[in-house]
């Protein structure tokens, strides 16, 4: 499947959501290095010379422990599958799992600590200034959901009903804080995602229809 190769060094997007604050954000970080947990959720522009246009490219990745998960995946605007680039088999687990190319997309990342989750949703779009050389992107946060409470344990006797439920999020104030409804299908996958254990495969990019599908 021909996909016109990058023209220089890869950019990742600026100003990029993240889960949380930077000192935590260190912290879960290293945690998760040390589980062997490797999520990739920074999009990165590319640029294809021959269809002479900016491009995202996402890296569906993550797996579980028993004790702590990481997922992120993408979907399009309307919450909808896409359809990877490649699918990538790695030597390990838990690590990177499948390609996505798109003009425009929608990150779905999930970190999990037992019971606990932490969820953002964000999407990335690309943006032409006048004059400008190259696209830079536009990153809009549309969801943040803080310390998540799940009761089942989804990576043992409760799997059946992983990839079926999601966490609930409640305000300082103890209101409920509902998911964009379009988006909880990809969610659903990210918390079974960051609930698989030695995770090698793909939640929810999907292998593509056509060529036009993975260059969106």
């Amino acid at each position: 499947m021909a996909v016109a190769q990058q023209a220089g060094p890869e950019r990742a997007a600026t100003r990029q959501p993240s889960l949380v604050a930077g000192g935590e954000r260190r912290r879960i970080e290293r945690r998760l290095r040390e589980a062997g947990i490797w999520g990739h959720p920074e999009v990165s522009v590319q640029y294809q010379r021959l269809a002479q246009r900016a491009v995202l490219r996402g890296v569906e990745s993550g797996g579980a422990t028993k004790e702590i998960g990481r997922y992120v995946t993408f979907c399009d605007e309307s919450g909808g599958q896409l359809g990877w680039l490649q699918p990538i088999d790695s030597i390990g687990s838990n690590g990177r799992h499948a390609v996505v190319i798109a003009v425009s997309l929608v990150r779905v990342e999930v970190f999990r600590v037992r019971n606990t989750y932490e969820v953002l949703i964000a999407r990335y779009s690309l943006v032409q200034e006048p004059r400008a050389e190259r696209a830079h992107v536009q990153a809009d946060l549309l969801f943040r959901g803080h310390e998540g409470h799940l009761p089942l344990d989804l990576t043992g006797s409760d799997n059946a009903m992983a990839g079926r439920i999601l966490p609930e999020f409640f305000t300082k104030a103890g209101e409920r804080i509902e998911v964009p409804g379009r988006f909880t299908n990809a969610l659903k996958a990210a918390v079974l995602g960051a609930s698989c254990l030695a995770c090698v495969h793909q939640h929810y990019l999907t292998a593509p229809k056509s060529s036009s599908e993975v260059l969106g």
